[in-house]
């Protein structure tokens, strides 16, 4: 029972995002329109953390088995990645550098503000 809130406000949610996908006509999912709206109502209290908290654990423990569909689909298009190996591969090391970059240089600087 104590699931059904959290479940229910996630939902909740998710259709808010749906919907204003469709009404607003932006390039942005609505997944991630909805989950910026719950952030934000999170952020502002006007939605509790613990009202989703044990829904959002129990979701999070399941989560390696919500990529199993996207792993099948990679395995069906294996030649596509195996030509693009290259590509892929440098864009993930890049990216990944400037991200290890730029929070290295967030860190310091938070750090020196603190001492």
């Amino acid at each position: 029972m104590k699931y059904v809130l959290g479940f229910a406000l996630i939902a909740f949610f998710y259709f808010l995002g749906y919907f204003l996908a469709q009404l607003i006509p932006l390039p942005i999912p609505s997944s991630i329109i909805s989950m910026l709206l719950l952030f934000l109502c999170l952020t502002t209290g006007i939605v509790p953390a613990r009202w989703v908290k044990d829904a959002c654990t129990l979701l999070i423990t399941f989560m390696p088995l919500f990529f199993i569909p996207a792993s099948m689909g990679l395995m069906d298009h294996f030649d596509l990645l195996f030509s693009q190996s290259l590509p892929l591969l440098g864009s993930t090391l890049v990216s990944s550098l400037v991200v290890l970059i730029v929070m290295a240089k967030v860190i310091d600087k938070h750090q020196g503000e603190h001492k």
